[in-house]
């Protein structure tokens, strides 16, 4: 029997498992030669992740190897897939070229990418975040810190509870997080909300002596201080940056700041708020359809990101929402000025993500090109506003005064457009990245690399007429090189100067200064070429990298310029009216409209409506009316205004009067969780808990239907009670749709609440929905004819009508109905009193009450609905009534 070796015999298996055993978490990407290799069970699990052939090394032999591998030139693809199956890879790359390295050739791992710093910037979403995000808990607080490393963005808030820090986490829509002892229930929490989210537990404890050194360490001495960051925010901040430098093989990752948030400053969107009014995503998880995707109209990537920020976390500063309101109403009113620097601005790159590409030395020569005609863009766009009319642009655009409208970069632009072709290939290597003209000595290596001949020609042409030797040459061979040619009989004719190389039947071979000149020349005229190429691009790339904070701070710019003239105009387009924010606890919107089902409408079709909600007064809405009349649209739209408002935009209404709002609370639509065993019920109600618990006075709270996942009693009792203390112990602005015509009843006692409806009319038995919000409570639930609508066989309608009429008016209820069914008494009553019991009457005999059935049924039937199938089916269930 062979005797087993051990992997780590061979050299090259030494040296993997060496750069292995620093990145035991990592799958190891071992580059060899065109492949990288992943071996023992590395290998293993990329085969089966990826659906690779699994082989081996040294097949067959005691010491047989698993691996597998991929193109080196196709590796970005295989590596985002493992990434977007949570494992983090490393790269270990040949540090020296193999042929030129005896024995085996040094190898390094030189990068470490994971499902929130990816391999590929392919891989990244222009208009969305990738964020690794931290948490650290302290006396039950948490620290919550946020890196992209494509930007270069770090920022760090503190949670004073599970739940905030809960919300901040979704609100971040974490791809990767890194949680420290004590926030796992968080983690936990945030896993059930974000199951695609990567969950890393630290092993190390992180205390506050060490985040601040490595946060100095990266930011510079006493900036973790100055940053005004709470412990625990500096400790998840600290994670970040430990993990970044890990990824970068121990470089200084290029993040300038800290940046400091408070979330009390910020209005608070939990999970289910943004999934309820769909956000960023409508609930079947489609980016179309949500009001992100219904008002961005930004032209640049950081434009986009810095949109859907802010719709996800709008302001609760009354000063600062207006001056985003001052800079949207700009380019209201100057639609010649949004036009052209909309246009401007369609021909900027995403110059925020290609500094950090510059910063972390990755720009490739198409970057370049790119951020060359960005940057040309620039005088423009400082010449379009200072151009305009309204004296008060500076100030609603934050410029100060006698300041630049921008840094128009004029050094750098230069730099690139006289250094870098605009027909620059996306690798270096391939060459022609240095435009001709911007170094001498790269021209003329160029010209001999690419008119060689000629110049051979014209040497042998000029030698031919000196000499006076009509039949001198030049000629190459590879072991002589070139070499002038001299027939014997001219032999006397060559210069002195000239070196005798070669003697032949018929000819001397000479060589000579100016040949071996041009022939050392074409010889290495492409090496020559490559390097002077890659000096040079290296030296414009050191001189934009010591530039990286000044076009940050120009994206920062232009990305605030975008947001503002694309809501100007989604303003300008769907006719939306800027808000007056204030700090009252008054709510009133003037013909409201929901921003995005008035775009599903036929054109004229929405109807608008308006809203009066105060916190001091009339605070509780109790809206009543059938299903499909448009209630839940009325309530998201009332919120969705809120959110815009204060997210800087104007808003879809004709007027609107708002107190800033500290939370939108939303319990709306119906849904399950079967992956965690809670029903329709359970949701609802752990949603309501949430919704009960977060509420403040500042809040508003937008409630759809409480109570109707269990039974009538139970059910009413639960809304009942909810609205009782919305009213009376939150006192918050709030809008509570309810099928329960009782719960009408408590503005009877409740002074803050009033009953409105959304109208219907039924007309020959078909609904017609007004979409009109009155005042009063709904008369009915109109619930059979939207049966009718919704396409229930006439049969059973019919069936319904005769059901509906005897329960209305008391009659004895069918065999097998609820005992809790029975005649709602439609007289106003003070006081909770549910149901009453049905008058007295004489009980139906059999034959009396299959006779009256069949009257009802005959009376309420629309005939011209029926298919013969189902009239056949009617008139056999008769048959069996009658004769039963």
């Amino acid at each position: 029997m062979a005797k087993q070796q051990d992997p780590a015999a061979t050299p090259l298996m030494r040296q993997y498992l060496t750069a292995k055993e620093q990145h035991k978490d990592a799958l190891l990407f071992f580059r060899l030669g065109d492949f990288y290799e992943l071996f023992l069970q590395d290998a293993v699990v990329a085969a089966g992740a990826l659906e690779l052939t699994l082989t081996s090394r040294n097949k067959g032999a005691a010491d047989e190897i698993p691996m597998c591998g991929v193109p080196y030139h196709a590796a970005g693809n295989y590596i985002q897939r493992l990434l977007d199956k949570g494992f983090k890879v490393a790269i270990c790359e040949q540090m020296a070229d193999p042929s030129k390295v005896k024995g085996i050739v040094p190898r390094e791992v030189v990068r470490v990418v994971t499902p929130a710093i990816v391999y590929d910037d392919s891989a990244l979403d222009a208009r969305t975040n990738l964020y690794l995000v931290a948490i650290e808990e302290s006396a039950g607080r948490f620290g919550i810190a946020a890196m992209d490393i494509s930007t270069g963005e770090l920022s760090a808030c503190e949670a004073q509870d599970p739940e905030g820090a809960v919300g901040e986490l979704v609100r971040l829509d974490a791809r990767e997080l890194l949680i420290g002892a004590g926030a796992e229930a968080v983690a936990d929490a945030f896993a059930q909300l974000r199951p695609r989210a990567v969950i890393r537990r630290q092993a190390s404890a992180l205390d506050d002596d060490t985040a601040t050194a490595t946060l100095d360490a990266v930011l510079g001495k006493g900036e973790a201080e100055a940053s005004g960051a709470s412990a625990p925010a500096r400790r998840a901040a600290a994670r970040c940056l430990g993990v970044a430098r890990e990824c970068e093989a121990g470089q200084k990752p290029q993040v300038a700041r800290l940046a400091v948030y408070e979330l009390s400053e910020t209005l608070l969107l939990d999970d289910s708020t943004q999934a309820h009014l769909e956000l960023v995503r409508t609930m079947d998880g489609d980016a179309r359809g949500s009001l992100l995707a219904q008002i961005d109209e930004t032209k640049t990537g950081p434009g986009a990101r810095l949109l859907r920020r802010r719709l996800l976390a709008p302001r609760t500063q009354v000063a600062e929402i207006r001056r985003r309101h001052d800079a949207v109403e700009l380019f209201v009113t100057q639609p010649g000025l949004r036009s052209e620097v909309r246009s401007l601005l369609g021909r900027v790159s995403d110059i925020e993500r290609l500094a950090m590409k510059l910063a972390v030395g990755r720009a490739n020569p198409r970057d370049l090109v790119a951020l060359g005609r960005s940057l040309e863009a620039l005088p423009s766009l400082g010449h379009a506003l200072s151009s305009c009319p309204d004296l008060s642009a500076r100030e609603a655009l934050g410029i100060e005064k006698d300041a630049p409208w921008i840094d128009a970069c004029e050094d750098l632009c230069t730099k690139l457009s006289r250094a870098i072709d605009p027909d620059a290939p996306v690798r270096a290597s391939d060459g022609g990245v240095i435009r001709t003209g911007y170094d001498k000595a790269l021209d003329e290596v160029r010209t001999l690399a690419k008119d060689g001949q000629r110049l051979i020609v014209e040497l042998e042409t000029r030698l031919r007429e000196d000499v006076q030797i009509p039949s001198l040459k030049l000629r190459f061979t590879r072991v002589f090189g070139w070499y002038v040619e001299v027939t014997r009989s001219h032999t006397s004719k060559a210069p002195k100067s000239w070196r005798r190389k070669q003697t032949v039947a018929n000819a001397e071979r000479f060589t000579c200064d100016e040949l071996d000149e041009l022939a050392d020349k074409l010889a290495h005229a492409e090496e020559r070429c490559m390097a002077r190429e890659t000096e040079l691009l290296a030296k414009v790339l050191r001189f934009l990298s010591g530039h990286v904070e000044r076009l940050r701070a120009v994206a920062a710019k232009l990305a605030e310029w975008d947001v503002a003239s694309s809501l100007a105009e989604v303003a300008h387009r769907d006719d939306f009216a800027r808000p007056e924010m204030d700090d009252s606890l008054r709510l009133i919107i003037e013909d409201g409209r929901h921003p995005v089902v008035e775009k599903l409408a036929a054109a004229g079709r929405f109807v608008p409506n308006d809203v009066a909600l105060d916190a001091a007064g009339e605070r509780l809405w109790l809206v009543t009316g059938p299903n499909m009349a448009g209630k839940s649209t009325l309530m998201r739209q009332v919120a969705l205004i809120v959110i815009l408002a204060q997210a800087g935009s104007f808003v879809p209404a004709r007027r609107a009067q708002i107190g800033v709002v500290d939370r939108v609370l939303t319990r709306v639509g119906a849904s399950d969780n079967l992956a965690k065993g809670d029903s329709t019920f359970m949701v609802e109600m752990k949603e309501t808990a949430n919704v009960l618990r977060r509420a403040t006075r500042r809040s508003l709270v937008v409630l759809d239907e409480i109570g109707r996942g269990t039974s009538t009693y139970d059910g009413l009792s639960i809304a009942w009670a909810v609205a009782e203390h919305l009213h009376d112990v939150i006192g918050c602005r709030s809008m509570f749709a309810t099928h329960y015509h009782e719960l009408t009843e408590l503005s009877a006692t409740r002074p803050g609440s009033e009953n409105f409806s959304v109208s219907a009319r039924e007309h020959e038995g078909t609904l017609i929905f007004l979409h009109k919000l009155q005042r009063g409570a709904a008369s009915r639930s109109y619930g059979v004819a939207c049966a009718r609508l919704a396409g229930i066989p006439e049969i059973v309608l019919a069936r319904a009508r005769t059901l509906l009429a005897d329960l209305e008016r008391g009659a004895p209820l069918p065999s097998g109905a609820h005992a809790s069914l029975r005649r709602r008494d439609k007289t106003p009553r003070s006081q909770l009193g549910l149901f009453d019991p049905g008058p007295d009457a004489r009980a139906e005999t059999p034959e009396e009450k299959a006779a009256r059935e069949l009257m009802e049924t005959l009376r309420t039937l629309d005939a011209d609905r029926l298919t013969p199938l189902e009239a056949l089916q009617l008139i056999a269930t008769w048959k069996k009534q009658i004769t039963s």
